[in-house]
């Protein structure tokens, strides 16, 4: 497993490369996790091999591998690997592409995120940057073996963008047994002062632009006061203050609160504590953080855009609103009918676990064994000298 992105970093792509290789291990199979290395952290896994990393003045918590590391490429290689599954396309997706070629061991790559929604983390022009990384993405996708699509709509989007490689739809927002487990969510409102009979809304995830959180604080504007309502959201991120300061304006600063990042363990304790899971997210693949809500036993509110009507049966599980205006009548109409909540909860806990990681580790067992019995010469993308 190859990662951009690893521990101590919390994010639905850390949580994924985890999960699949507990399970996998668990089966009896070696899997090795590699990252950068992450400066002041060490690893207790004997599996995770870090390489070397450079850290951005801009994005201290996200080391970046450099783009020529001829001698980690060589060290990889001679691990002897089965399979080379990518879960980036970018640095060490490359080194991936390296480490498979020079091992001549199938490639697959989890398209995890919608890139060119990504774009302003980029100081360049949207409008050089985007059709760049479009490009990019396809070209690195039809070097691979199989690439893995969250869902339905991120396949859909592979094909329109010219993916020719062989594409499987298996979703990422897989749960582990911890997620289903009773849990003790007594300290998260007396923790943060939410009183005992007020309507809380969880809000889970990272605080950046791309997942419309700003969205959210606007519907939830429109429905707060006259329910008593409080949202927490739990997660940080570069738009924190931001958005901050805009539940000032839109007062309903006391009725909102930051958690800030949290441990997966204390997350999950937050959605319990919670009556509603709340997101404005456009650019979601899979949403984890909706079926780890569904899991614990909230209904969710969602705005209907990328996997996320793939996640959540309207009606069924949650409500799906198309702008900010429907996310606010569809957060009241929960709001005002506790028993309607708690019909959709059960359901929703139901419907969750159909994403178990059991069930899907089998199918990416499947997606492995199949890539080793039908590799073909891979195309594209040119090699990179540094990995052979």
């Amino acid at each position: 497993m190859f990662s951009d992105s690893y521990k101590p970093r919390i994010s639905g792509v850390v949580n994924a490369v985890e999960g699949f290789s507990e399970e996998l291990r668990r089966r009896g199979h070696r899997v090795y996790i590699v990252a950068p290395a992450a400066p002041g952290y060490a690893d207790s896994d004997r599996d995770v091999v870090r390489v070397p990393s450079v850290t951005l003045r801009r994005y201290p918590d996200f080391p970046l591998a450099p783009p020529w590391m001829p001698r980690a490429g060589r060290r990889l290689a001679a691990l002897g690997l089965d399979v080379v599954h990518t879960h980036t396309p970018f640095l060490m997706g490359r080194v991936a592409a390296g480490v498979a070629r020079r091992s001549s061991a199938p490639l697959v790559f989890t398209h995890h995120t919608l890139y060119t929604e990504y774009v302003h983390y980029v100081p360049l022009s949207a409008a050089v940057t985007r059709p760049a990384v479009r490009w990019y993405t396809t070209a690195f996708c039809n070097q691979c073996d199989c690439v893995i699509a969250p869902s339905r709509a991120v396949h859909d989007r592979l094909r329109a963008a010219g993916v020719r490689a062989r594409i499987e739809v298996l979703t990422t927002g897989a749960l582990t047994p911890e997620v289903f487990a009773p849990r003790d969510a007594s300290w998260v409102r007396a923790r943060f002062g939410i009183p005992a009979g007020a309507p809380l809304v969880v809000h889970v995830g990272r605080l950046g632009r791309e997942k419309s959180v700003d969205d959210l604080l606007r519907a939830f504007a429109r429905v707060a006061p006259e329910h008593d309502a409080h949202l927490l959201v739990v997660g940080g991120g570069p738009q924190e203050k931001a958005l901050r300061d805009l539940a000032a304006q839109l007062g309903i600063a006391v009725r909102v609160t930051f958690a800030g990042p949290m441990p997966r363990v204390k997350a999950l304790d937050c959605y319990a504590a919670g009556d509603l899971f709340a997101t404005a997210s456009r650019t979601e693949t899979a949403g984890l953080v909706i079926t780890e809500a569904m899991a614990v036993g909230l209904p969710v509110v969602a705005v209907a855009s990328g996997g996320v009507p793939e996640a959540v049966a309207d009606g069924e599980t949650g409500l799906l609103a198309g702008d900010v205006e429907g996310l606010a009548t569809v957060m009241r109409a929960l709001l005002r009918d506790p028993g309607r909540r708690r019909r959709l909860a059960a359901q929703a806990r139901e419907r969750a676990r159909t994403f178990s990681i059991e069930g899907i580790t089998t199918s990416l067992l499947v997606i492995y064994e199949s890539v080793q019995a039908t590799r073909r010469p891979r195309t594209g993308m040119p090699a990179r000298r540094e990995y052979g």
